[in-house]
């Protein structure tokens, strides 16, 4: 039987942030301890992320990582690794990993390892010198992985490949969207989900609005999340004379039942990782539009499990926009919701990204050994 793991996930987000890559490490911490493996979670005293680990019944220790090659910081965070024995440290961003990660080193931790849900080294010697720091990343689309092979120092073994894995959960009421939100009956429902930054595209998608509303069918967005760009977001809304057309709902706890209820998903990032609203909205067996950033492709086939547009073009938005429109009720588009679902129960299971985070922990342990 091989031995359980005392494994520390170090992450520094600012207390009031929660994104993927925070939901990424509660959901593996999860998983890890579920099997028998000694998890701790560390991050900024107070923060969303340590109050989520909490309330899954996580064990936490407030690590306040402000900034880079900290001293006091670094032996403090060496001390707690010893104490608690760790084998395995998980990295959130390059600022845990220019602190925990050299504690790590110090403190003789067998593997260390930075998680990339988005990329986050560029070709750069300062880079060069962060990764040098880490055993081996891990990733979630093939996409980073590429680009980090692509710089001419990188081992090329060094990034792995963990595709997120999503809880399939049992039947989801959708909420009753119209009648929360005040949309008429005869509107159709697009729905957008994540952070208010720059990021996610929703100032395009609100310029795209701007341009479709009163072409053809009439519809509202929901935009669900909270951010720094609300106030701008609002601002825009209100010139662009949309007040009522779209509705900025702010974070939902029960994010699952909205976009159930939802007629369409559209994200229009600039940028992601691996998409959990887009994977999630495909585990309901909804159709998605999504922009083609960085792993929508390996996660969507184009007008088979959902549609995919070019990103950064609000002109591409209205593109997909007018598809799923005119195609409101075909076949096509209620076999992509079909194929949709079943890609992510075959593909995506959240048992199947902890076996792979397991394996990887124990062969990256077994190397260490050697």
């Amino acid at each position: 039987m091989e031995k359980k793991l005392n494994i520390f996930f170090s992450n520094s987000i600012s207390a009031h942030k929660w994104g993927g890559g925070e939901k990424w490490m509660i959901t593996a911490a999860c998983g890890l301890k579920n099997r028998g493996h000694g998890v701790t979670v560390s991050g900024k005293a107070n923060s969303v992320f340590l109050n989520n680990a909490v309330e899954a019944g996580l064990d936490i220790i407030p690590l306040n990582i402000y900034a880079d090659y900290s001293p006091l910081k670094i032996w403090y965070t060496k001390r707690i690794l010893k104490s608690k024995k760790v084998d395995v440290i998980m990295l959130n961003l390059n600022k845990d990993i220019r602190v925990a990660g050299i504690a790590a080193r110090m403190a003789n931790v067998p593997v260390i390892v930075a998680r990339n849900g988005i990329q986050l080294f560029s070709d750069k010697w300062k880079h060069k010198k962060t990764i040098g720091l880490v055993d081996g990343i891990i990733t979630n689309s093939e996409s980073i992985r590429r680009a980090y092979n692509n710089f001419s120092w990188m081992d090329k073994d060094k990034t792995t490949v963990i595709y997120n894995g999503l809880k399939m959960n049992g039947a989801i009421d959708p909420a009753d969207v119209q009648t929360i939100w005040n949309i008429p009956k005869d509107h159709l429902v697009f729905v957008a989900a994540g952070r208010l930054t720059g990021q996610k595209g929703f100032d395009l998608l609100i310029e795209a609005t701007r341009r479709m509303n009163g072409t053809l069918k009439p519809f509202t967005l929901l935009i669900a999340g909270m951010g720094k760009n609300r106030k701008s977001l609002e601002k825009q809304i209100t010139e662009s004379d949309l007040n009522g057309h779209v509705k900025l709902i702010g974070f939902q706890n029960n994010l699952s039942a909205i976009l159930k209820a939802a007629d369409y998903i559209i994200m229009p990032s600039r940028q992601e990782g691996m998409p959990n609203v887009v994977m999630e909205s495909m585990a309901l067996g909804k159709p998605v539009l999504a922009a083609n950033v960085n792993g929508v492709p390996e996660l969507m086939d184009h007008r088979k499990t959902g549609f995919i547009f070019d990103p950064m073009k609000v002109s591409a938005i209205c593109k997909a926009m007018t598809f799923a429109m005119n195609q409101h009720g075909s076949e096509e588009i209620a076999n992509w919701g079909v194929a949709a679902k079943k890609h992510v129960a075959d593909n995506f299971t959240l048992d199947t990204m902890i076996d792979r985070l397991e394996s990887y922990f124990y062969e990256q342990y077994g190397q260490s050994h050697r």
